[in-house]
């Protein structure tokens, strides 16, 4: 185990990506019928923020990334966030802050709660010395594993029980057995 260190912001991405979507479905559902609508109307704000901020994944300190469709399209706009999208500690910070306000109506405290705990993860993920990168020219060079698809089934081992051609195994029918 000597260098072996765990990876926390993928997780926080994750984490923070699912925030931000439920954190938009309680907002739309605490705008209507509920006390507070202004709460929620700031917790959609927010999410809807959320979950582009943490739509596109980092890359992973041995360099290999596993996309989302289309996340390309977000990198200039990430990469011209400056520290607000690739410091970690500025977002553990920002997810606090943002937190707060939707733990006032109760459609909006799930989300206002799994934020929190995305922040949580952030800062972990800041104290291992994790930040947000990607390398535009390894992701224009990646390729899919399998070129085409296997010619051959795979193996299968023979069924249990199945007689082998030498035994000297004869069968007896049901019907002919005595004592029944």
């Amino acid at each position: 185990m000597a260098d072996m260190k765990s990876e926390w912001a993928m997780w926080a991405n994750e984490h923070g990506f699912v925030s931000g979507i439920v954190m938009l479905m309680g907002g739309i559902t605490g705008v209507f019928g509920f006390d507070g609508y202004e709460f929620a109307a700031y917790t959609i704000a927010a999410g809807a923020f959320i979950t582009l901020l943490e739509y596109p994944r980092s890359q992973r300190r041995k360099g290999s990334l596993v996309a989302r469709r289309f996340q390309h399209i977000l990198h200039p706009i990430m990469n011209l966030g400056g520290p607000i999208t690739k410091n970690y500690y500025i977002r553990f910070v920002l997810y606090l802050l943002m937190s707060v306000p939707s733990i006032f109506t109760l459609p909006t405290v799930l989300g206002g709660a799994s934020l929190f705990i995305a922040g949580l993860i952030y800062f972990k993920a800041a104290l291992g010395g994790e930040g947000w990168h990607v390398d535009s020219m390894a992701l224009a060079r990646q390729k899919t594993l399998t070129n085409r698809p296997p010619a051959n089934p795979p193996p299968r081992p023979p069924p249990q029980g199945a007689a082998k051609p030498d035994d000297n195994f004869t069968e007896i029918p049901l019907g002919n057995v005595s004592g029944q």
